[in-house]
């Protein structure tokens, strides 16, 4: 038997529980990955990212399907990924909440109307495409766009990487440090 938060005893986990916690011990790294539209940067908070090919060096991303960043991505095929160090918790806050107030459910309507500048009082630098490098990135990445993938909720952008840099010498931050989980 398991207590749950609010105290009430239920019955053992069921296999997709335990399989969902299983999942969430997987450790991710804590990125902002950029894009642009027009004249207008964006930037969102994201853990599934990867090196999947030496020559060509290329990178793949996870995306929700309705992700501001994804359809940036569509529009223009450029992007940044910027890996944040393990001082950065204040910084990672910054983009976790969606662009649009609207995409989390059970929202008052106002709250639902509003647009997050989620690099309002960040300091940042923007790419020859217009993505944003952020100043306290550990590590910053340029990519383009090559594939979009769809698979299950999620859309898959294989990258090819143009640029990058390291500009820290910290460890990365991890969901291990922030104790965040976006799995299951």
């Amino acid at each position: 038997m398991t207590e749950n938060v609010s105290g009430h005893v239920r019955g053992p986990k069921t296999g997709d529980e335990l399989i969902q916690d299983a999942m969430h011990e997987l450790p991710y790294g804590i990125y902002v990955i950029g894009s642009a539209r027009g004249d207008r940067p964006n930037a969102m908070i994201a853990d599934w990212v990867m090196q999947v090919s030496f020559s060509p060096r290329l990178v793949a991303l996870a995306f929700e399907r309705d992700s501001t960043n994804l359809a940036n991505i569509r529009a223009n095929n450029a992007l940044t990924i910027n890996l944040l160090d393990d001082d950065s918790m204040e910084l990672a806050r910054a983009f976790v909440q969606p662009t649009s107030g609207a995409k989390v459910q059970g929202r008052s309507d106002e709250a639902a109307a509003v647009e997050h500048d989620k690099l309002a009082g960040v300091d940042y630098r923007r790419d020859s495409r217009g993505c944003p490098i952020l100043d306290d990135a550990l590590v910053w990445i340029e990519g383009q766009a090559e594939q979009f993938i769809e698979v299950g909720d999620h859309v898959i952008v294989v990258a090819s990487v143009l640029d990058g840099a390291v500009q820290g010498s910290s460890d990365p931050l991890t969901s291990v440090i922030t104790g965040w989980s976006y799995s299951g």
